[in-house]
């Protein structure tokens, strides 16, 4: 009987490749467009000053007419606080040693934690300046008794694509974020079904009153500002309320799941320069609504021109006026949205920029009790707009 492979099992060695080969999407692009008009801060708030009104005292008048009544200049105090976003790891000093080497693991333990909850922070903070400021991921429909959570059927794709296994959640409204559930894992998510199942005991979510969040991070005041709140057509944002400054706006469309075409564009662009004075520069998409558009460019018989962005991408070229903008996709824009943004009016006040805590000296610090160590990643700062008519946002729109 000759040697076969089965035979010879108990001889052979396994051939490991180098490395560990990473199979999760870290593509951070909105992070990396405003991630550079970061502005320093310290103290309680920070604050910033908005002109929002011209002096009416101008006019034409008769040689022998009256000056007309003097007006004013009207500044408004924008403020708010620096959000912290941190990142923990946590490892046994038997993991150190038994990863010491390349004889005995694929990657260094301290290396590979490191470097990964560096990854998993700015993946998040992405998320986040695409977010709506509360901290809401999705919003839960009826569900009754179970460890299977229902969500709105209407649910974007890009909501599903943030819920991910593993990940720790909240469940409750936005006042009080744990109100059903508080920390349970993710088990399964089903992304046709919008559905996700949850570790622990069953529970029921009453429809467009309960909502998921990331653990410890909803409610007003704790995730950064994100795109769906600084860039609307009403809401209060950083203390200014437009109800009283109408000015405080961006332009927004609903284009009633009407297609994506240069119409649709240049009429946003136009009103933004309207109202603002100024052109933008950068088109968010989500990916529908990007492949959409390329479709159209097609039937046009079109090829369409691209334009460098920040941290490496490209985009489509869109000519904004004198200015070109791009127009690209982003994972986590909401289906069948496109944001126009004017990215320089689009800032970050800082605190510090990414560091692990090392203010007693050390980075890795020793946990109670235990044959372990922790260390934790933190950035200060906060997402915020210096003129919020400079942007606008279509929504409703066919994928």
């Amino acid at each position: 009987m000759a040697l076969d492979l089965s035979g010879a099992a108990g001889a052979l060695k396994k051939f490991y490749l180098p490395g560990a080969r990473s199979q999760i999407n870290n593509k951070c692009l909105l992070l990396n467009q405003v991630q550079r008009g970061n502005e320093h801060v310290e103290g309680a708030e920070w604050v910033l000053s908005l002109h929002l009104r011209r002096n009416s005292g101008v006019g034409a008048r008769t040689e022998t007419g009256t000056s007309p009544t003097a007006g004013k200049q009207l500044h408004v105090q924008a403020r708010d606080t620096v959000k912290e976003i941190r990142g923990r790891i946590e490892i046994t000093g038997k993991v150190i040693k038994a990863m010491a080497s390349n004889k005995g693991s694929f990657v260094r333990a301290i290396d590979s934690e490191m470097k990964g909850v560096t990854n998993d922070a700015y993946r998040d903070m992405n998320r986040q300046l695409a977010g709506t400021g509360n901290g809401v991921i999705a919003t839960c429909d009826d569900t009754s008794s179970s460890t299977t959570i229902e969500l709105l059927t209407t649910t974007p794709k890009s909501a599903m694509r943030q819920l991910e296994v593993g990940m720790l959640v909240d469940i409750g409204t936005v006042a009080s974020p744990t109100t059903v559930a508080s920390e349970r894992e993710i088990t399964s998510v089903n992304v046709s079904a919008r559905q996700i199942v949850i570790s622990g005991a069953a529970v029921s979510t009453t429809a467009s009153t309960h909502f998921i969040f990331r653990s410890g991070a909803g409610g007003s005041g704790v995730e950064t500002h994100g795109l769906q709140e600084i860039v609307k057509a009403s809401g209060s944002l950083f203390n200014v309320d437009p109800s009283t400054y109408p000015e405080w706006v961006s332009y927004a469309k609903d284009a009633a799941s009407g297609p994506i075409n240069d119409t649709m564009l240049e009429e946003t662009m136009d009103e933004i320069d309207l109202a603002s004075g100024k052109e933008i520069d950068l088109w968010l998409t989500s990916y529908g609504v990007y492949r959409a558009y390329g479709d159209y460019l097609s039937k046009m018989k079109r090829s369409p021109n691209t334009v460098d962005l920040k941290g490496g991408f490209k985009a489509l070229s869109i000519l904004s006026g004198s200015r070109e903008a791009g127009l690209t996709r982003e994972r986590d824009i909401p289906d069948g949205k496109a944001f126009a943004l004017n990215t320089d009016c689009l800032f970050a006040p800082e605190m510090s920029d990414w560091h692990f805590m090392d203010e007693d000296g050390a980075v890795l610090s020793r946990v109670a009790n235990k044959r372990a160590y922790e260390a934790t990643l933190v950035k200060d700062m906060d997402f915020a707009t210096d003129q919020r008519n400079a942007h606008g946002v279509v929504n409703s729109i066919a994928e």
